[in-house]
């Protein structure tokens, strides 16, 4: 049976998207994946009007609560409309791509976000090819149950060289029961050494939380635990990997065959670093180190 007119149109819609905003399928998957997170954890994720994503984790930090707009031309009133519906009891930012407009630094500032941080999106496109296998030696990379998220954000924390509470809102069962989202431990000898999470979807594979225990870096680990990634995502018919990269990692990626595609804006209160407060935790979930 041919498909209907409207299904047509809709498959040639995608088409000329992907071609007139390659970037754009990628920024989709992460406010996707951010609303996921939220709906898991606190039950605070919904859509716009015109899809931007309001996701409430109950982090503390603002790389996990806000509103997210994957539109290349986000909708300043859906924005505000958004922002009006919450009471926004925790640390919060508003994410655009590129440089954030006039309009919407004007809805930002009646909530007193004033300050703007850059991320580099990178991506890894298919034809950089299947990753090599890595020399890992004694490490092991592995899924992590429900039961040890507990151990996984204690790990997450010691790599960001930050307390453990911060990051005792992911440390639910239901965040590891997300479709298509895995989070890893990697272990040398049994020992932790580091983590990773992986979101795989429509292609793409989203690399979040690459970090390596202060003590254990400078061994490849990260460059290893980042190829085992790609390579779980090539075998799973998920080969474009994209990841929002720290001013510390990007070299690193950039050696793994990643290019820098755009900048995704983050509007904060001055007083909050939404990139790396203290060096790593606006990175959480959102940035690799």
């Amino acid at each position: 049976m041919g498909r209907t007119r409207h299904q047509k149109s809709t498959c040639l819609d995608r088409i000329v998207t992907q071609v007139d905003d390659p970037a754009g399928p990628v920024v989709s998957a992460y406010a996707d994946l951010i609303e996921q997170l939220a709906a898991a954890i606190t039950g605070r994720g919904r859509r716009g009007q015109t899809g931007a994503v309001l996701a409430i984790s109950g982090a503390p930090f603002p790389a996990l609560n806000g509103i997210v707009s994957p539109s290349l031309e986000p909708n300043p009133d859906e924005i505000a409309a958004l922002a009006e519906s919450e009471d926004w009891d925790v640390p919060w930012g508003i994410k655009v791509r590129g440089v954030p407009s006039p309009l919407v630094m004007e809805v930002a500032a009646r909530y007193g976000l004033t300050e703007v941080t850059r991320d580099p999106l990178m991506i890894r496109r298919p034809d950089q090819g299947w990753p090599p296998k890595p020399a890992t030696g004694s490490l092991r990379i592995r899924a992590v149950t429900p039961d040890e998220m507990g151990e996984y954000t204690a790990v997450l924390a010691d790599g960001f060289e930050l307390p453990h509470e911060a990051f005792r809102f992911l440390a639910v069962p239901s965040a590891a029961k997300i479709a298509g989202v895995t989070f890893y431990l990697a272990e040398a000898d049994g020992v932790p050494v580091g983590t990773a999470m992986a979101a795989i979807s429509a292609g793409l594979t989203g690399l979040y939380n690459i970090a390596t225990l202060p003590r254990y870096r400078r061994r490849g680990y990260g460059r290893a635990i980042t190829t085992e990634m790609l390579r779980a995502g090539f075998a799973a018919g998920a080969p474009t990997a994209y990841l929002f990269s720290s001013s510390m990692g990007e070299p690193v990626y950039e050696s793994a065959g990643f290019r820098t595609e755009e900048y995704l804006s983050t509007i904060t209160a001055p007083s909050v670093d939404a990139g790396d407060a203290g060096g790593n935790v606006g990175g959480a979930l959102d940035v690799c180190r």
